[in-house]
């Protein structure tokens, strides 16, 4: 059976669309209060960040193979010459010949492994075949060589990592041991959760806010309330077509809407495929993304530009209006964490890393993912910026909202209403963020699965289901998104650009150790066959180290400038500074220069 792979393009587009999510419709006020030039700045800054983490997550993913390979036969060779050594001195010429051989052998056994672990997840016939290849093993010398002949020693590079033990996870257990792994796992599954609920909620609103504009209403279901007129009813109904269409409508906190109905039901039926069976879905929510922004950026340009045809005398509101700052905006430190965990996709993108093919593809898709995301994110932000700020001004009759959506929806303020156009995009936008809460929930379900030895069908529903229930019972909650912001800031920020790094820097520590060991022969020489200089991984790991260190202290600089009433540059650089210092003497991360 041939192994399961994701293409350059499937890998891009699942990485992109993990990526979609409520933080985009932001970005037009984060734009205003950051200024255009800071905005690009950061934004460029964070696509840097986000590739080197990935391309540093996808390495330590790749490299276990070999790693894995070379631990196998150097303790078949340390075993053989010492058996030589106790032997008569003419059967050392042997020694070099049978090296050669238990090196193919065990290059072979590897493969074996792989596969039967790829046959067990995919094939009811997985245990008979593994049988076979346990048979082959046992076979004598003449088909060993021959089974050797036939799958080459360099076939290696081109087998998948095992993503149980590849996973941040599994990189965890590798480096720390079990119980750190543990709460790796907790927070891995509290991440996927966190980025889910997010998402969920936002796709119920985008529903609920379309029935409104195309309905003139929407209704929901939930617990009974008496009116003014002394009736009982289970059904709420709201006019206000915004992201929170039921704030202020007197719906009861937990409600179930037409809008999460639909959104569950398409979102449990996409979590029961695996990522290889919904590409198809997958590309056409990317193509409604690409085509929905194309759109918005059109309208956004259009009201920009309507701004020109205002009364004279309202040139005078409209100059306060837009005066947008092109530099520095009003409130720059606010803007860090928007831009920067708009890129928190990194805790999803193992199992896409494990189902390349190669390494390389893993890591330029992945990398290329952050540059076209990049790229609409400062589009976005820079078209938008001049209309966000003439809402908060009062320039746009009705303007109460500087969400991306509810910017569209102003563009027909004048016209009697929003075009039919507007409201197809406006809905493949909020089909397209349904692309990535199938991958996060299967993030969580793997997690429980794989490490914390949950059934299959338990993890299905605690990871699929679940969540969505939560969006249901807060649906209407003041404090949801508070809970999503901080839960996100909290644990985002660490899980998805410390840890990958920490682990990174860890593991090139432990392998190297563990080769330098491996590689010392019986006379005390040092092998340099068959692994990289002790000094090219040292400088790695510096590199690994130093931007370790600038995101940690990055991330914890967002945190203290969110907690303080009013931000301050000295308590912000004190932060930084600390923090650069803490990470730097970190016994696991600190540099040996």
């Amino acid at each position: 059976m041939t192994q399961k792979h994701l293409s350059y393009s499937a890998i891009l587009v699942l990485a992109a669309n993990t990526m979609n999510g409520p933080g985009i419709t932001t970005l037009p006020d984060v734009a205003v209060d950051a200024g255009i030039l800071l905005y690009i700045v950061l934004i460029v800054i964070s696509v840097r960040m986000a590739s080197f983490v990935c391309k540093r997550m996808v390495h330590a993913m790749w490299s276990s193979i070999k790693n894995e390979y070379y631990e196998r036969v150097d303790s078949v060779d340390i075993d053989v010459k010492s058996s030589l050594k106790e032997e008569e001195p003419e059967n050392c010429n042997a020694e070099s010949s049978i090296t050669v051989q238990l090196t193919e052998l065990h290059t072979n056994q590897i493969q074996l492994e792989h596969r039967e672990h790829y046959l067990h997840k995919n094939d009811p016939q997985s245990k008979l075949l593994s049988r076979e290849d346990d048979s082959t093993l046992s076979l004598g010398d003449a088909e060993i060589k021959s089974l050797i002949d036939h799958e080459h020693k360099s076939e290696v590079s081109h087998l998948q990592p095992v993503l149980e033990r590849t996973s941040i996870v599994g990189q965890s257990l590798e480096g720390y041991g079990r119980s750190t792994s543990t709460m790796v796992a907790l927070t891995m599954v509290a991440s996927a959760l966190c980025l889910a609920l997010a998402q969920m909620m936002l796709c119920a609103a985008i529903m609920d806010g379309l029935f409104v504009v195309v309905g003139g209403k929407s209704c929901a279901l939930g617990l009974p309330n008496t009116n003014e007129e002394g009736h009982t009813s289970f059904v709420y109904c709201t006019i206000h077509s915004s992201m929170k269409p039921y704030m202020n409508s007197g719906a009861p906190v937990s409600i179930i809407s037409i809008g999460w109905v639909i959104a569950t039901a398409v979102s449990v039926f996409l979590g029961t495929k695996h990522l290889d069976e919904m590409m198809t879905v997958q590309y056409t929510f990317f193509g409604c993304l690409i085509v929905s922004c194309m759109r918005f950026t059109y309208v956004l340009s259009s009201m920009s530009a309507n701004f020109d045809d205002l009364s004279s005398s309202s040139q005078s509101a409209k100059s306060d209006a837009t005066d947008l700052s092109w530099g520095i905006g009003p409130n720059p430190f606010l803007t860090v964490g928007p831009i920067m965990f708009n890129f928190a996709f990194i805790v999803t993108a193992p199992p896409l890393s494990a189902l390349a093919k190669r390494q390389s593809i893993a890591s330029d898709a992945l990398g290329m993912s952050c540059v076209v995301m990049g790229a609409l994110y400062a589009v976005i932000g820079w078209v938008g910026a001049p209309v966000s700020n003439a809402v908060r001004n009062g320039l746009i009759k009705g303007g109460d909202d500087t969400n991306l959506l509810s910017l569209i929806l102003l563009s027909g303020a004048d016209d009697g209403g929003v075009s039919a156009l507007d409201l197809i995009c406006i809905s493949a936008f909020g089909i397209s963020i349904l692309a990535s809460i199938p991958v996060y929930c299967l993030l969580a379900q793997q997690t429980l699965v794989h490490d914390a030895g949950v059934a299959k069908f338990p993890a299905f529903v605690f990871s699929n289901v679940v969540p969505w229930i939560l969006v249901a019972l807060t649906y209407n909650a003041a404090f949801f998104e508070a809970f999503v912001n901080w839960s996100g800031l909290l644990i985002l920020g660490y899980a998805n650009f410390s840890l990958p790094l920490l682990l990174d820097s860890r593991l090139q520590k432990v392998r190297s150790e563990k080769a330098v060991l491996d590689d010392i022969d019986l006379d005390g020489s040092l092998s340099k066959d068959r692994r990289s200089s002790s000094e090219d991984i040292h400088q790695s790991t510096k590199i690994t180290n130093v931007f370790f260190s600038l995101v940690t202290a990055s991330i914890s600089s967002v945190i203290a400038i969110s907690l303080m009433p009013i931000p301050s540059l000295t308590v912000t650089a004190l932060v930084f500074v600390v923090m650069i210092f803490a990470t730097l003497l970190w016994p696991d991360a600190s540099l040996d220069f």
